[in-house]
């Protein structure tokens, strides 16, 4: 799932589909440890798949060169350039093409949203939270924003917060897979008496188009392992960039699984191939780096 709603070209690479049968978080049975040779699966990599992003970064440079060009013509461009780099995982680049429209252009409420998300996988949960309360205050109808304010009140434990900012985003889209495991992985931390029951609740409503549905009825218990893995090959077809998208969204839900489980390896392995499939622009990408940073943390004070 894309935090933001720009730049539809995705990165396929180097895919691995290496985990054996796990158990659901909702009915709390043991998972089986990790790594099969035989249940490995490999996309190719592709470098020409870039390209057409990276001919559009040359030809925005270009035009940057010259001096004739309007402040909010230039901020545009610098924003256009910096969605760019996001996707490709340059994200230095990004956030100095970021900043640098801001300059230019104080009111950017995408803008404000982009670097909040920065600010908040580096830790910075103040300055995000500053930063998604600009982009709420410029546009309050820009739902991506209520989705990373919410995410940064998970991650510091502030989850009754957590819970109002994941709800709006759900209401906004209630067929969206994504927005209602967000809210049950929320509401495990709160109120996990209720939050197998909300989430079967929520699945009624959810379409057969997303590739997170299947994800849903994973976590409730309603498919296997081996059936979520046969759907996965019959979804999308192997190697294509909706291939790589749907192995990060399976692989970062089943370690989040795993790791509310109690089961640190597993989940970190998960982790691991979440961000195999260099999705970069995608929220599961960035948080599987997040909480890989965060297990990293804990074993080094342990």
């Amino acid at each position: 799932m894309k935090i933001v709603n720009n730049m539809m070209n995705y990165t396929k690479s180097f895919c691995v589909l290496a985990f054996l049968l796990m158990a659901t978080a909702c009915s709390m049975r043991p998972s089986i440890p990790l790594i099969s040779d035989k249940n490995v699966t490999l996309a190719e990599q592709n470098p020409l798949l870039h390209f057409d992003q990276e001919v559009m970064i040359a030809r925005i440079s270009q035009v940057l060169l010259v001096g004739n060009l309007a402040k909010n013509e230039r901020a545009s461009l610098h924003f256009e350039r910096g969605v760019l780099y996001d996707s490709l995982g340059l994200w230095g680049l990004a956030r100095y093409d970021f900043t640098q429209a801001l300059m230019l252009q104080p009111k950017l409420a995408a803008v404000y949203n982009y670097l909040g998300l920065y600010l908040l996988l580096d830790g910075d949960y103040d300055g995000s939270l500053d930063a998604f309360n600009a982009v709420l205050h410029l546009d309050s109808n820009y739902e991506y924003a209520y989705l990373n304010r919410a995410l940064n009140f998970y991650y510091v434990g502030r989850y009754g917060l957590a819970e109002r900012d994941f709800l709006t985003f759900y209401e906004a889209d209630p067929s969206d897979p994504y927005r209602t495991l967000w809210l049950y992985l929320n509401e495990l931390k709160y109120k996990p008496y209720e939050a197998k029951q909300n989430l079967a609740q929520r699945a009624k409503g959810l379409s057969n188009e997303f590739w997170g549905t299947n994800i849903v009825h994973y976590y409730l218990g309603e498919l296997s392992y081996a059936e979520l893995q046969k759907k996965i090959d019959n979804f999308a077809v192997p190697y294509s960039p909706q291939y790589a998208e749907i192995l990060t969204e399976t692989y970062f839900y089943l370690a989040k699984q795993q790791l509310n489980l109690g089961k640190v390896d597993e989940a970190t392995a998960l982790f691991k191939l979440a961000i195999a499939n260099q999705v970069f622009n995608f929220v599961e990408y960035r948080f599987a780096l997040f909480e890989l940073s965060h297990l990293r943390l804990n074993n080094v004070q342990e």
